[in-house]
């Protein structure tokens, strides 16, 4: 109201401005009794329009939340030496035992012998010779096996990851209100139009200022 209120103000002193610039005019043309060619100054307001139109008061904005990651302490068997498996070999055992050969067999063999007139005839045995000497013999033969020696492990607290973090992301969307605004038509424009056949000069008297309508202008009450 207050922009509308100034602009109606303006255009009426641009109306009586324009009257007291086409007196003058007039007062000059008819000087001598001579036609000369005149023109009018006409003055065109300007033109508002009053829109609604819908502005962004706040934009959208989005924000992270973000959820540290938890971790705790776990007991965790490791290995601290892997299983192996060792060769192993023993060799043979020897000895020496005594050992009884017979050298030469027995044998028999047939006598005769006369004894007080009468023939006889006796067996006569030689017994077996034998032969006693150390022998080496394999008392244990040789052998061989695998060794497996277990692994070696440890229980260990370990820092683990429980849960895993996250991020969360709020957005809150953009903040609008409807406001009223002018905006300008057509601007204000002056145009001088020429005057056909203008009628006699009269005499023409500016007005003093102290005859020349006053105007009051009282703002509006908010």
């Amino acid at each position: 109201m207050f922009i509308r209120l100034l602009s109606v103000l303006g255009m009426g002193a641009a109306v009586l401005g324009a009257c007291s610039a086409d007196a003058g005019a007039f007062s000059k043309t008819y000087t001598g009794g001579k036609y000369k060619t005149c023109y009018r100054k006409v003055v065109t307001p300007a033109v508002y329009r009053t829109i609604t139109e819908r502005v962004m008061v706040q934009p959208a904005a989005c924000t992270q939340h973000r959820t540290p990651p938890s971790y705790g302490v776990t007991a965790r068997e490791v290995v601290v030496k892997h299983a192996i498996q060792i060769a192993h070999t023993r060799p043979a055992v020897y000895g020496r035992v005594q050992e009884t050969r017979m050298v030469r067999p027995a044998r028999t063999r047939w006598t005769r012998s006369r004894c007080y007139g009468a023939d006889y005839r006796c067996a006569v045995t030689t017994p077996a010779k034998y032969r006693t000497h150390a022998k080496r013999v394999m008392i244990k033969p040789r052998s061989a096996w695998v060794e497996t020696r277990p692994a070696v492990k440890r229980v260990v607290q370990q820092r683990v990851m429980l849960h895993p973090g996250s991020v969360r992301q709020v957005c809150k969307p953009a903040v609008y209100r409807t406001q009223t605004r002018q905006v300008v038509v057509h601007s204000a424009s002056v145009q001088w139009v020429p005057v056909a056949n203008p009628a006699p000069a009269v005499a023409y008297h500016p007005a003093r200022y102290s005859d020349a309508p006053r105007m009051s202008y009282k703002a509006p009450m908010k």
